[in-house]
């Protein structure tokens, strides 16, 4: 009893803290099989507000399953060079950024997050550096160069926040992850070019989930990796044939997200690794794809991705049988 009480207490003070921080506590689900269905999508090709130009991210502002209460969505408008922050419904909200090299400017943002204090942080791919910003978008802080040292960063593409606020990079072109605090100061490093487990080949996004597991697509190795906190190998999913190129990937309490590229279409596997769900199709009609990239997921099963080559943002439903 004295264990059970101590257990119960210890939960609602970590449910009282995220409250205290603007956060609502995470969302569990019965473990079944998700269907996906097609809700709507938003944008077409264009450079004003609302409209997107090769999108290559979305991030709705949430980690992992844990939603924050500011309910936006942003997107790293990639072939503008900006960043829009956009309702739920598509309605534009505001911007910022434009082409350069300078503070707030960008050269090909390719990924996005946003953390529990709602800075924003962007992966300036061809400037090889991340840049963080304020909710409104103002300029904070940026950090790396081009190079192959600590820190230092090679055609950089996802985009990662965990539950300590510690920030993760596809350094693609190392073939490696590199860990940062929030601040930008240099952690740690994962992986190396290599086919072998806890090796990557153009690694184009990563995940962490509540138990500081690291997923990682492993983009031309054609697979999903699963890493502890420290880097060791857990678990590897698919190859050549279950995916080809996949560059997005997301987590929530039960089930892993895939952008496959290649196939245009979504697939969806439990922590195990085992396929549940797939979908979509290359084409541009409601549920078709042409090269998505980006996904993150949301409350009550709500899916947002980034349909790039269709200058669109696809949301999907996750039902639960």
């Amino acid at each position: 009893m004295r264990l059970v009480l101590l257990a119960f207490l210890l939960i609602s003070s970590l449910n009282s803290s995220l409250f205290a921080m603007g956060v609502a506590p995470p969302q569990t689900f019965e473990v079944g099989v998700p269907n996906l269905t097609y809700v709507n999508d938003f944008g077409f090709s264009g450079s004003g507000g609302g409209q997107f130009y090769f999108p290559q991210d979305v991030c709705i502002s949430t980690i992992g399953d844990i939603s924050t209460s500011l309910g936006n969505i942003f997107i790293a408008d990639t072939g503008n060079n900006r960043i829009q922050r956009i309702d739920k419904d598509g309605s534009f909200q505001y911007q910022f950024g434009k082409f350069g090299s300078g503070s707030g400017q960008f050269n090909t943002p390719s990924s996005i997050a946003v953390d529990f204090n709602y800075y924003i942080y962007v992966v300036d791919q061809e400037n090889s550096r991340v840049q963080k910003f304020d909710i409104r978008g103002n300029f904070v802080k940026s950090w790396g160069s081009f190079g192959k040292e600590t820190g230092k960063f090679e055609n950089p593409k996802g985009i990662t926040i965990d539950y300590a606020g510690n920030i993760y990079v596809a350094d693609s072109g190392n073939d490696r992850i590199q860990k940062f605090d929030g601040e930008g100061n240099y952690l740690s490093t994962i992986g190396g070019f290599g086919i072998g487990d806890g090796f990557f080949d153009n690694p184009m996004d990563i995940a962490v989930d509540r138990e500081k597991n690291i997923y990682i697509a492993d983009t031309n190795n054609n697979r999903i990796q699963k890493l502890d906190e420290y880097g060791k190998p857990i678990l590897s999913i698919g190859g050549f044939g279950q995916f080809s190129k996949p560059s997005g990937i997301a987590v929530d309490y039960n089930y892993i997200y895939v952008a496959d590229s290649g196939n245009n279409r979504l697939q969806i596997f439990d922590k195990k690794g085992n396929l549940l769900s797939t979908f979509g199709k290359k084409g541009y009609q409601e549920g078709e794809f042409n090269n998505p990239m980006g996904i993150s997921t949301g409350k009550n099963g709500d899916i947002f991705i980034a349909d790039t080559n269709n200058h669109r943002i696809v949301k999907l439903k996750t039902i639960y049988k």
